[in-house]
């Protein structure tokens, strides 16, 4: 908001001054030669600054845009990913604690010290994925 305010002072002090400088210049643009009023010079000099600066907010917020958009196609990758892992977690601790409930019949001591223990895993192992 406070951007705005600013930008129409400024907007308002450019015409002030261009009024106040009413009378006409010659104008040399490429090869164009041409006589016009100061104050033609100059709002036409503010509209192609403020068309330049138009263009170019528009590109930034494009770009940030454009990267939020695959931040988030990314989280949503990983959660998905994130997921999948833990829900083959939970399989494979469950098919461990039925080789110890297999091997309980077999050997009751041991494989019931094993399944006592299995209950919650305190700690996940860690492991670099190959590249």
């Amino acid at each position: 908001m406070i951007y705005v305010i600013i930008m129409c002072i400024v907007s308002l002090c450019v015409a002030l001054f261009a009024v106040q400088n009413a009378m006409t210049v010659a104008v040399t643009f490429l090869a164009w030669n041409f006589t016009t009023s100061l104050v033609m010079v100059i709002l036409s000099s503010l509209i192609a600054g403020l068309l330049i600066a138009f263009c170019w907010g528009l590109k930034l917020k494009t770009q940030h845009y454009l990267h939020d958009r695959k931040r988030q196609e990314q989280i949503t990758t990983l959660e998905d990913e994130n997921t999948k892992l833990q829900e083959e977690i939970k399989m494979l601790m469950y098919t461990q604690k039925q080789r110890l409930a297999a091997q309980s019949i077999s050997s009751p001591t041991f494989a019931s010290d094993k399944l006592n223990g299995l209950s919650e895993p305190t700690v996940i192992p860690s492991f670099k994925p190959e590249k």
